[in-house]
């Protein structure tokens, strides 16, 4: 199976390559630098690379408060992180300036995953999530690359894949030195993958500490001064097919109250075209989340990446996308870390721990459909006092579930170590 996949990869390699550069986001001069993609790229010399994979903003973003911490207590080394998309990347450079190095990650194919590597040379590796790219994971352990998966999750749905080619994951996972799993049901899945009991640990969710910028505060009271004194709900990280949900949603909401502002930020930022599209099929006035508000304007689209979090905690009520359509939701930490009431629809497969433990905690309201995501946000309104419950309930879930960073780290701790000697 190895070799059919090898065969495929290397096949499709330049299409994937095409592909990914029509398809990117983000500044234009991140777009000229897909050559990355196939191992082109300078090297910095002097200290040993920690690399640290993020497929994209959602990954970056939960492994911040690790990369920061591995780059403090770590002045030997010298971290890069690499990422899949161009928005992860660009988001990664916000975040991290300086301190680390950016790059795109390798298309999976045998020729450019090993040229990749040559250039990097990194002397430990670590992946987050479930970034399983067999070629890649197979080329650190020829290299005897220490190699772990951190924030590691499959999802029940993504288990009839790895079920249908287990031949090809199992070789894939088998020089995986670690495995640092979210939950005690992601480590029975990656134990039927088969990887060995003794290289399996639980962590938790790296989401639940992820650090609350130290400007919030000033980020929040700027949003405000544009807003006024109006209502404001947030649709946050919103897909395709979803954004006319919202919208319909939205002129309910006005029905009921007409200074009612909605904050739409698309998963995908460039796809803001599409979404003011929408918004003038619909008749609403819209701007720009940099534009000062104008008293006829009824929706503030999100056309920038790292404002997200900032308009979570600047409103009253957080919709958390991905879940009116089957994407399987997004990250529901964010608002809930912000104390605010958070609303998702039925489909929220991919954030199924974070949503139980909401849901058991009174922490969030699930809606079916465009009426009942209305009517939610109308009575959170209407009930402070509800609302207020629901927020608080949401924090306590986020303080309780933190930890899974110093977790982490002390897993890590004795694989630094050797890469040091």
């Amino acid at each position: 199976m190895l070799q059919v996949y090898r065969v495929l990869t290397t096949a499709a390699g330049p299409l994937a390559l095409l592909l990914l550069r029509w398809r990117a986001a983000g500044p234009v001069r991140l777009r000229s630098r897909w050559k990355e993609r196939s191992g082109r790229f300078e090297r910095a010399p002097g200290k040993p690379v920690i690399w640290i994979h993020a497929a994209s903003v959602g990954e970056v973003n939960g492994v911040q408060g690790l990369v920061r911490t591995l780059a403090r207590r770590n002045p030997e080394h010298r971290v890069v992180v690499s990422t899949l998309t161009a928005t992860g990347r660009e988001r990664a450079e916000n975040l991290f300036g300086e301190q680390v190095q950016t790059l795109f990650a390798p298309i999976d194919s045998y020729a450019r995953v090993r040229r990749w590597l040559d250039r990097l040379d990194p002397a430990m590796g670590l992946i987050a999530e479930t970034e399983l790219w067999p070629e890649l994971l197979i080329a650190c352990q020829q290299r005897a690359l220490p190699l772990v998966l951190v924030n590691a999750r499959l999802a029940p749905r993504a288990m009839r894949l790895y079920r249908r080619f287990r031949p090809l994951f199992r070789r894939a996972l088998e020089g995986v030195s670690r495995v640092i799993c979210q939950t005690e049901a992601d480590a029975r899945r990656f134990a039927e993958l088969g990887v060995a009991d003794d290289r399996l640990r639980v962590a938790g969710n790296l989401k639940f500490d992820m650090p609350l910028p130290a400007d919030l505060g000033e980020q929040v009271r700027s949003l405000r001064a544009r807003w006024g004194e109006r209502p404001a709900w947030v649709a946050g990280s919103t897909r395709s097919g979803e954004e006319a949900l919202i919208i319909d949603a939205h002129r309910q909401v006005l029905a009921a109250r007409a200074d009612a502002l909605l904050v739409l930020a698309p998963r995908h930022p460039e796809r803001s075209d599409e979404i003011t599209r929408l918004l003038n099929q619909a008749g609403l006035a819209w701007q720009t989340i940099e534009q000062a508000i104008a008293p006829a304007t009824r929706v503030v689209v999100v056309d920038r990446i790292g404002a997200l979090l900032a308009c979570y905690a600047a409103a009253s009520v957080a919709f958390v996308g991905g879940s009116l359509v089957d994407i399987g939701g997004h990250n529901l930490i964010e608002p809930a870390a912000c104390g605010k009431p958070v609303i998702a629809g039925p489909f929220l497969h991919q954030q199924a721990e974070a949503a139980d433990a909401l849901i058991a905690a009174d922490g969030l309201m699930r809606v079916e459909n465009a009426q009942q995501l209305a009517a939610a946000v109308i009575e959170l309104w209407r009930s402070p006092e509800q609302a207020l419950h629901y927020g608080g309930n949401a924090l306590e879930v986020v303080e309780q579930g933190r930890g899974s960073l110093r977790r982490t780290v002390r897993q890590l701790e004795d694989l630094l170590s050797a890469t040091a000697d």
